[in-house]
């Protein structure tokens, strides 16, 4: 039976209306089972603190709020969840995209997959063949595309990180583990868009964001 289409999925990240620039990541691992993160974040605040300022000592769900989880099913099915999560984002996570320059911010985060194992499993290649799908369905939309590396990920937030930075989530097994590794490539976006180099150089790839 095919699944019936899922045209949004709306992410837990209510909070009042602000005047301040706010930054939208949602980041997946895509396999088997995809992991998912998306958070939103005060962008004065994260140039001011970083991602340990806004998420641990400042844990104002006004400043900085995220939500996680994981998708499964058939890949095309789960590649259909996965941009039906992205339009409830964008739709639903009060995020103001009309205000020329003073717009929100919004990136979308996939897993930058190299294959670290051989064999007949044809599962090896999920994650490559979802990225694909979710691309294809959202060629048109216009918010930048970007990947991210398991091992900086790993590196970077390690589960201890993870734990400290109020970021730990997902159940025992491979879907918590993915659920975790989405969260970790979220991260590494938020904390590279403290740095205003980075910032501008995804601003550049938003076309609503241009006078």
């Amino acid at each position: 039976m095919i699944p019936e289409q899922i045209r949004v999925i709306k992410p837990e990240l209510a909070a009042p209306l602000t005047d301040a620039q706010r930054l939208f990541v949602v980041a997946f691992d895509e396999g088997v089972s995809t992991g998912w993160f998306v958070a939103r974040v005060e962008l004065n605040a994260l140039a001011a603190g970083g991602l340990r300022g806004v998420a641990v000592r400042s844990p104002d769900p006004s400043v900085f709020a995220w939500s996680a989880g994981c998708l499964t099913g058939p890949e095309p099915w789960q590649a259909e969840l996965m941009m039906a999560l992205v339009r409830g984002t964008w739709m639903h996570g009060f995020g103001e995209f009309d205000l020329g320059r003073e717009s929100d911010l919004f990136v979308v985060v996939g897993e930058m997959w190299k294959q670290r194992e051989m064999g007949d499993d044809e599962t090896i290649l999920s994650p490559v063949r979802i990225q694909s799908m979710f691309r294809a369905l959202s060629w048109r939309a216009p918010f930048p595309f970007v990947r991210a590396n398991i091992v900086d990920a790993m590196k970077v937030f390690t589960d201890e990180r993870l734990r400290a930075f109020n970021l730990w989530s997902g159940v025992k097994g491979k879907d918590g583990e993915h659920q975790r590794d989405a969260t970790r490539y979220g991260g590494l976006v938020i904390r590279a868009c403290a740095q205003r180099g980075r910032l501008e150089e995804l601003e550049s790839k938003m076309p609503w964001m241009k006078e």
